[in-house]
């Protein structure tokens, strides 16, 4: 079974070098009895449908497709767990987070089948999976039941956060103390233990993010934003084209960052920057919070301005379009999977025609010429950051080697820096 990317990658390139040796087998003048040939030939097909079989399973369980695992007995719940895991699209590291371990505790783990865990630390991997183990198998795509609730929040990586306020432990005390810690953290949010009201949230993911960490997370955003509270309520009809204009066009300076959050603060928008926690492989949020507060919430797994940009855009898109009294109350997305709703189409739309607008798009000869002076140019006369342009033409070509040099890497930290927001 392959169990994580390196391993995902090694696989395609031996299935590429065993097609290459079939090839040559076939193609080969030297004498070799038929039988011979044939054995070698059957033996090279035998490796690559293996191969090839195990790549397709991967491929499916990271698509998010695969929620339910069937077991014949007890042996099988190693790798149940090993797929639950991929199917949540987290790494072994993000597993080792969860857990409060080494990654490569976590991939001994694995490569031994869970043989030197014990019953408590079985029960711990499940529950950071999220998965109820009966007969079979199935990862929850709902809230969990409020017995199980604590065990299915990332304690360490929360306590690694600064998440719980004033408390003076230590990890494994934190781990310990949990029943107290995890509530009262959600009460500073002004949410109950259970926050997660599915019903009024929809989420954009190419996998089954893991629901107490996303719930810890989006808690974690409400509290940010209320400590940075605007002064007045946010009101959609203030989001005119003029306005559009103003926040892309804070985007060639060099703190624009941080000038794009004083600028969604005067409107009503708390701007929060906070990463994502493991198993939730989020990009942003448009939210509102408890008390009221529109939010546009960032990771920025990509430190890129082209990303920041736009991710930033598609939330506003979001707060203006979807987020409101009786509608949607967060919409979460991974920008990296297919909009397949009409509400992450409308909101990509938004972005788009916010940062360059169409009829402006059809004049930028950078659409063609993908040249760094091009790109410079229309940036240029446009009035916007040369990673908006970049990261257009490599979205439309779905090349993302193209003006690698462009796009604004390592810049977003760098800016929020210096205006001094947050970023652990």
């Amino acid at each position: 079974m392959i169990t994580n990317d390196k391993q995902y990658r090694s696989a395609r390139a031996a299935i590429e070098r065993l097609k290459a040796d079939l090839v040559r087998l076939g193609e080969a003048t030297t004498e070799v009895h038929p039988l011979l040939r044939k054995a070698q030939s059957d033996g090279l097909e035998s490796q690559i449908d293996e191969l090839e079989a195990e790549v397709a399973e991967y491929d499916a369980l990271q698509s998010g497709a695969v929620t339910d695992f069937e077991a014949e007995g007890l042996h099988d719940l190693p790798d149940i767990l090993i797929r639950a895991r991929i199917a949540r699209r987290m790494s072994q590291k993000d597993l080792g987070a969860f857990l409060g371990i080494a990654e490569q505790q976590v991939q001994r783990y694995e490569a031994e089948r869970y043989r030197s865990a014990s019953l408590e630390r079985l029960s711990e991997v499940t529950a950071a999976l999220d998965i109820t183990v009966r007969e079979s198998a199935q990862i929850r795509t709902g809230p969990p039941a409020a017995d199980a609730a604590l065990a299915t929040y990332p304690i360490t990586e929360m306590f690694k956060r600064g998440y719980f306020d004033d408390f003076g432990g230590n990890a494994a005390e934190a781990r310990k103390t949990a029943e107290v810690l995890v509530p009262a953290f959600f009460r500073q949010a002004a949410y109950a233990l259970q926050p997660m009201a599915l019903h009024r949230r929809t989420f954009r993911s190419g996998s089954n993010p893991q629901m107490g960490a996303l719930a810890a997370w989006e808690a974690r955003v409400c509290i940010l934003a209320e400590r940075q509270r605007p002064p007045s309520a946010f009101d959609p009809t203030t989001v005119t084209p003029d306005w559009l204009n103003g926040l892309v066009g804070l985007s060639p300076y060099e703190d624009g960052v941080g000038r794009a959050r004083r600028y969604l603060f005067d409107a009503g928008i708390a701007l929060v920057l906070e990463p994502h926690l493991p198993g939730t492989l989020l990009d942003g949020a448009a939210m509102r919070s408890p008390s009221h507060i529109a939010i546009a919430a960032l990771t920025l797994r990509y430190d890129r301005l082209d990303n920041f940009w736009f991710t930033l855009l598609h939330e506003v898109g979001h707060l203006t379009l979807h987020i409101r009294e009786g509608g949607y109350q967060a919409i979460f997305d991974d920008t990296d999977a297919p909009d397949a709703s009409p509400v992450e189409d409308e909101a990509d739309r938004f972005a788009q025609e916010a940062l360059i607008p169409d009829e402006q798009w059809r004049l930028c000869v950078s659409r063609f010429t993908r040249t760094a002076k091009a790109v410079a140019t229309d940036a240029a006369r446009l009035g916007v950051h040369p990673a908006i342009i970049a990261g257009r033409i490599r979205r439309e070509a779905r090349d993302y080697t193209l003006l690698r040099g462009l796009v604004g890497a390592g810049e977003v930290r760098r800016q929020a820096a210096q205006r001094g927001l947050a970023w652990k």
